[in-house]
């Protein structure tokens, strides 16, 4: 009996605490579902949820007064989304989505590199070599594969069928991008940027056929006037799959857009966004029941350029108005015209870059369509000459010749040498060099009026290669002015760069080098760099493109302006009195020189200096020409290159034009005076 209560009363508490259990766990799951079953949910769909990147805008560049050169507006695109699209009807929603951009005159992005015949021949496009290169190995194809080989591979991979050859290779086109740009759940394909709000609508209407196909609204790259500075601006585009592999690193993904050349490759750590994160759950018919940004985007920074964009304008029209003039003259030797040129602007205090013009040019807005052509178009329109080109100064190279003279002491500021029209080194079996007029007896300043190569020559010789390119260096010519953007460091003729080619100098060299010929060869920014500091008294400062950068309201400051404090390079080892006799010469140039045409009666005193550089072909010589302005306190430097203009007096025109823009426009009153709007301070 006792053992039979003993285990009754053992079941009986058992059952007890078995039942408490049960109650407690039931409380628990009530609570769970009917208290915070909401809360739960929401958590579980977090869990659950596909991720979405959500692009941030890129910042926007402007000029040194606000205006806006490159901006965003916002337009849409269409995507491919991995997860909605059903397995096995890929190629079927694809041609449904293309009937309706075809009937809408849209366009889709399609980098397959082959073309089909009407007779259904398959070849590959021309030019498009690093495409088809890219193509063979996506599809592990040799290297010899012909285009129909590459077809017939995608037909079989892609499960194409027999459809109509021009159906296929668009199927084929769009899937080849998407294997290429690495469709997947976590990486949407972008099939078409840039659509229409009409076609936008059509594709919506059709959301139940078109599975997996999205629309987003993005901001769309656009260029306020893609004839501004191009070279310097740059564009945008699709990461190449070279790329990928170092800028995945970086976080980017392959669909993200960057800057491919000029401030917009140079400064994309600024201008690029950090994207945002959206969270999305839908059911099991594809609505989505959850979404939530988990992560909000940040725009990109405001890049504020040096360059004034309507000074801009003016010096690039009057470049082309001055080449198209001289070219309809039919240039100065039968078959040569003259077709390309360069001008840069420079505040000689501070530095600042306040236009670059490279002439012929091209639109920003229409580079990609126009690319092909304009690789073959005549004058090379996509090389920057005013930073990578590098030219003989000529006859502008004199007043850095008379400085380094006047300061070593080789010539006197009064004393004279007389020019009868040519030049002979006696002691090298009576070597002799030519002046294109005789001159008679001339001091510095007159020889640099008149521009008399025996002058120059003697000086040189008296100075020697060495001392004169010390002086050379220090006026920033043969040296980086810091401007970057694929700047070329430039050639400053003599021993240096002779033995660099296992080659002699020979006095003869010297006399040459003298009167800016020989090997040497500027860019246009180490001229006007050159020009400011002659300018300025002698500082010769970094050059700078970049005035400041903004946060993308332009309320925060994310790299200071150091316009009051520019870098200095060096100061120069020369006497301010010895610099001020130089820089008259350099007035006599405008008022009763080689460019008085231009300036005589001009409503300010300009300093300037032309120079004709032969280009050791059967071309037309180089027009050269630099200026300072006014003389007495003067602000901006400029340098003018045309190639196979003839004489620099004919650049001086354009240094006219861009000094009554700057100094007397009607438009803004004088270049102090900022134009409306939201301004940079």
């Amino acid at each position: 009996m006792d053992k039979t209560n003993t285990y009754t009363k053992r079941f009986v508490v058992m059952a007890a605490f078995v039942i408490m259990v049960v109650i407690g766990y039931t409380i628990v799951l009530m609570r769970t579902q009917l208290v915070n079953g909401e809360q739960y949910e929401e958590k579980a769909i977090q869990y659950t949820a596909t991720s979405y990147s959500i692009t941030a805008a890129r910042g926007e560049i402007v000029d040194r007064y606000g205006r806006a050169i490159s901006q965003n507006r916002m337009g849409y695109r269409i995507k491919f989304n991995r997860s909605d699209l059903p397995k096995g009807k890929e190629n079927e929603i694809i041609w449904q989505l293309v009937e309706i951009m075809t009937e809408a005159g849209e366009q889709w992005i399609d980098n397959c590199p082959i073309i089909i015949s009407p007779s259904g021949y398959a070849s590959y496009v021309e030019g498009q070599e690093s495409a088809v290169e890219k193509m063979k190995a996506t599809l592990n194809l040799q290297t010899y594969a012909t285009a129909q080989n590459c077809l017939d591979t995608m037909n079989t991979e892609f499960e194409v069928g027999n459809l109509d050859p021009e159906m296929a290779r668009i199927i084929m086109g769009v899937r080849l991008n998407m294997d290429q740009m690495d469709f997947s759940s976590a990486n949407p394909y972008t099939f078409a940027e840039d659509v229409s709000l009409e076609t936008v609508q059509t594709v919506l209407e059709n959301s139940a056929i078109l599975q997996g196909v999205e629309v987003e609204v993005e901001p769309i790259r656009e260029y306020t006037d893609g004839t501004i500075a191009p070279h310097l601006i740059g564009n945008t585009g699709p990461i190449y799959a070279e790329e990928y592999e170092e800028l995945k690193k970086q976080g980017y993904k392959i669909t993200a857009t960057i800057g491919k050349f000029g401030i917009e490759k140079a400064y994309e750590q600024y201008l690029k966004g950090t994207d945002g994160v959206r969270k999305v759950q839908r059911n099991d018919r594809g609505e989505i029941i959850y979404s939530e940004i988990t992560k909000d985007t940040v725009p990109g920074n405001t890049v504020v350029l040096t360059i004034d964009a309507e000074l801009q304008k003016v010096a690039q029209n009057a470049m082309e108005r001055t080449i198209k003039s001289i070219a309809a003259s039919g240039g100065f030797k039968t078959g040569q015209d003259a077709d390309a040129g360069t001008v840069v602007v420079m505040n000689v205090r501070t530095f600042e870059v306040l236009a670059a013009v490279t002439y012929p040019s091209f639109d920003l807005n229409t580079y990609g369509k126009d690319y092909n052509k304009l690789l073959e178009q005549k004058g090379g329109p996509l090389f920057n000459r005013a930073v990578s080109g590098t030219y003989a100064p000529g006859s502008t190279f004199k007043p850095a010749v008379a400085l380094a003279g006047l300061q070593e002491g080789k010539i006197k500021k009064y004393e004279t040498i007389n020019c009868n029209g040519k030049y002979v080194l006696t002691e090298y079996n009576n070597f002799s060099l030519s002046c294109l007029h005789v001159h008679n007896s001339l001091n510095v300043t007159q020889a640099i009026s008149e521009s008399c190569n025996i002058f120059f020559y003697e000086t040189g010789y008296r100075l020697g290669i060495t001392k004169m390119n010390d002086y050379c260096k220090q006026l920033g010519l043969g040296v980086k002015t810091g401007i970057g953007m694929g700047e070329a460091s430039g050639i400053l003729a003599g021993r240096e760069e002779r033995e660099a080619q296992e080659l002699s100098w020979y006095a003869a060299d010297t006399l040459t080098a003298a009167i800016g010929q020989n090997d040497n060869k500027f860019t246009p920014m180490q001229m006007a760099a050159y020009m400011a500091t002659i300018a300025n008294g002698g500082t010769r400062y970094e050059a700078r493109l970049i005035k400041t950068i903004k946060s993308y309201d332009m309320t925060k400051t994310v790299v200071e302006d150091t316009s009051d404090n520019p870098v200095v390079c060096n100061e120069l080892n020369v006497e301010k009195t010895i610099i001020n006799v130089v820089k008259d010469g350099m007035l006599s140039v405008t008022e009763d020189g080689t460019a008085s045409d231009t300036f005589q009666n001009y409503a300010m005193r300009v300093g300037g200096k032309t120079g004709t550089a032969d280009t050791r072909d059967d071309a037309t010589a180089n027009a050269v020409f630099i200026a300072f302005a006014p003389f007495e306190e003067p602000e901006i430097a400029i340098a003018i290159i045309g190639e196979r203009c003839g004489y620099g007096s004919y650049m001086a025109p354009i240094a006219k034009d861009i000094c009554d823009y700057y100094f007397f426009s009607e438009q803004t009153g004088g270049h102090d005076v900022q134009p409306e709007g939201d301004l940079v301070q």
